[in-house]
C-alpha cells in the first residue's frame, strides 16, 4: 500500500468483497447507510471505495493503486466529483443543515468530471435536521446515475426511517480481538495496546492518537472518583465539572465498561473477559455492594443518557443527573437488605 492509497481493514474485508463484487456486476447500490460504533472504521472504509471508485488503476480486487492522479487528487482532498458532508462549523447544534445538502443535490446533477461516478458522504447522518434529511430523500428516492450516496452513522434510530428504508445497510460490529490488536501492534508498536483496546470499547481507531501513559492514568482517577461517589465520599458536583473537561463520548464508553464489568463480577470472582481486568481490586470492592438488577437498570440509564449527548440538551447537566443516580443506587441498596 502507498502513502496515496486508502485500502479497508483488515476486518473489513467480507463487506468489500461483497461490494466488488456488485461493483463489477454494475450492481453496486446508489444509496448505502454504513452502520455500526464509533472507532470502527466506517469513514475510512466509505472513503476506500470512494478512492477505488475513481482509481484509474485497481488491482484485481479492487485495491486503489495510490499512485495515478486520480489516487493523489483524492488523498488531496481535491477530487472534484467527492463531497464529504459534515455538521457545519460554528453551528452550536452540530448539525448539518438543509442549505449544506442542497448544495450536495445541486453538485450531484452535474455530470462526473471524470467520467465515472460521483460520490457523496454524509457523517455522522443522524446530524442532518429535519429540513435537511427531508431534503436529501427526494435525492435517494430519485437517484441521479453514476451518483453515490453514503451514510455513515453510529446511531442510525435517529435518522428518517424513509431515508433508512431507501438505503442498503452495512453492519460494521467491534472487530475480533485478535485482528484489533495485531492492526494496532503494527500501528502503535506499544505494550499497552491490549489494555487502550479495552478501554476504547473494543474499537481500534479510537485509540489512534492516545497518549498511553495519560489516558490509563486518568481512567485510574476516574474510576476511583467512580466509586468514591458511589460509597458518598467525593463531591460528586466537583467531580462532574472536572469530568467534562474531557472528551464525553469517552467517558460514556468507560462507564458502560465499568458497570459491564461489575456485571460480570456478580457472577464470578474472576471472569474470563473484563475490560479493566488491571483495576480488578477496585471493581471488586464496588461490585460487593450492589446486586446485579441494580446494576443493570443503571446500565440502561447510561445507554439512554449517552444516546442524548448529541442533542442540544446539556452534557454537564445529564452528566450530573446520571451520577446522582449512582450514587442513590448505594442507597437503594442498603434500605433493600434491611
Amino acid at each position: 500500500m502507498t502513502e496515496s492509497s486508502i485500502h479497508p481493514l483488515p476486518w473489513q474485508l467480507n463487506i468489500w468483497r461483497r461490494l466488488w463484487q456488485a461493483q463489477r456486476q454494475k450492481r453496486l447500490p446508489h444509496a448505502m447507510l454504513f452502520v455500526g460504533p464509533e472507532g470502527v472504521g466506517k469513514t475510512r472504509f466509505a472513503q476506500a471505495i470512494a478512492q477505488s471508485l475513481f482509481c484509474a488503476n485497481p488491482d484485481k480486487n479492487g485495491l486503489s493503486c495510490g499512485t495515478c492522479r486520480h489516487c493523489h487528487l483524492f488523498q488531496a482532498g481535491n477530487h472534484p466529483d467527492f463531497q464529504q458532508i459534515v455538521p457545519d462549523e460554528g453551528s452550536k447544534s452540530g448539525e448539518i443543515k438543509i442549505d449544506t445538502i442542497r448544495n450536495l443535490i445541486g453538485s450531484a446533477a452535474l455530470t462526473a468530471q471524470s467520467g465515472g461516478y460521483k460520490l457523496a458522504l454524509v457523517k455522522p447522518a443522524e446530524r442532518m435536521n429535519k429540513s435537511a434529511a427531508n431534503s436529501l430523500l427526494k435525492t435517494l428516492e430519485e437517484p441521479v446515475p453514476n451518483t453515490i450516496v453514503i451514510l455513515v452513522s453510529h446511531q442510525p434510530s435517529r435518522l428518517l426511517p424513509t431515508i433508512r428504508s431507501r438505503c442498503q445497510h452495512f453492519n460494521f460490529p467491534i472487530p475480533p480481538k485478535d485482528q484489533a490488536l495485531a492492526w494496532l501492534e503494527d500501528h502503535l508498536g506499544s505494550s499497552h495496546a491490549d489494555t487502550l483496546l479495552a478501554l476504547s470499547g473494543g474499537a481500534p481507531l479510537k485509540v489512534l492518537g492516545l497518549d498511553p501513559g495519560e489516558i490509563i492514568e486518568r481512567r485510574k482517577k476516574m474510576l476511583l472518583d467512580f466509586s468514591g461517589i458511589a460509597m458518598g465520599r467525593l463531591d460528586l458536583v466537583k467531580i462532574v465539572a472536572e469530568w467534562t473537561k474531557y472528551d464525553i463520548d469517552q467517558l460514556m464508553d468507560w462507564l458502560v465498561g465499568w458497570v459491564m464489568d461489575l456485571l460480570r463480577l456478580q457472577v464470578s470472582r474472576d471472569p474470563p473477559l473484563l475490560y479493566n481486568r488491571d483495576e480488578l481490586n477496585t471493581l471488586q470492592t464496588i461490585a460487593e455492594q450492589l446486586n446485579s438488577a441494580t446494576l443493570q437498570r443503571f446500565l440502561l440509564q447510561i445507554y439512554a443518557v449517552r444516546n442524548l449527548m448529541d442533542s442540544n440538551l446539556n452534557s454537564q447537566l445529564m452528566l450530573e443527573r446520571l451520577l446522582i443516580e449512582w450514587y442513590a443506587c448505594i442507597g437503594r441498596e442498603a434500605i433493600s437488605t434491611r
